[in-house]
């Protein structure tokens, strides 16, 4: 009786074991698959921001559109002495349910802010994608003779204006530096907890690949 026992917890105990041992298996997969996917997703939004090491310049640049997060970025490099100038695009964009261009109101955040008149200069033509900025930009940094600049953006843009910019400026004799906003929403450790984060890292993605493609516009 006592050996007939014994025969039936062997099977219990193995098969006890197995199931352990294949609940704990599914467990570390689990574990593996979660850490892979935020490895991944963290490196997707690394790989959209740069952030140059910076050096005094001839001036900084707002990229337009974005919230006032840009322009405190700029006003913050200006504080810290990196350019006398700061330079606005042209977008023709106008403030809602008001009768003025949002160039203009950033100017007089700017002037408000203690940046005199003539060291905030706006670009010429009106653009509407960060392909017309580059060369809206180049034209007037050309004009002015100015070497070296600093390019201010939100973090998930800095990339492609980066590439954008680059390709624009090859061949010529002026060093841009790309700084995005800080502190900022938008990180690569936190931007797939939002829905913005994923529109936003997506749309990046989507351009990117369309410029590559040559659908430059």
């Amino acid at each position: 009786m006592e050996t007939s026992k014994e025969n039936k917890k062997k099977p219990c105990s193995r098969g006890c074991f197995n199931i352990f041992g294949r609940t704990v298996g599914v467990i570390i997969t689990l574990l593996l698959v979660v850490l892979f996917g935020y490895l991944t997703l963290r490196a997707a939004g690394a790989y959209l921001i740069v952030a140059d090491d910076l050096t005094p310049v001839d001036a900084i640049i707002i990229m337009g559109g974005g919230g006032e997060g840009r322009m405190n970025e700029a006003l913050e490099l200006y504080s810290e002495k990196y350019a006398r100038i700061i330079i606005l695009t042209e977008t023709g964009e106008r403030i809602e349910d008001l009768d003025y261009l949002q160039s203009f109101d950033l100017r007089i955040q700017l002037l408000n802010n203690g940046v005199p008149s003539g060291n905030i200069l706006i670009t010429e033509s009106e653009v509407t994608s960060t392909l017309e900025e580059a060369h809206a930009v180049k034209q007037l940094l050309e004009r002015r003779q100015f070497s070296t600049a600093i390019i201010v953006t939100d973090p998930f843009h800095t990339k492609r204006t980066s590439i954008i910019f680059r390709d624009v400026f090859s061949g010529q004799d002026i060093k841009l530096y790309f700084r995005p906003v800080t502190p900022s929403w938008y990180t690569s450790r936190t931007w797939f907890l939002t829905s913005d984060g994923w529109k936003f890292t997506i749309l990046e993605y989507v351009k990117l690949l369309a410029y590559k493609s040559g659908f430059q516009n």
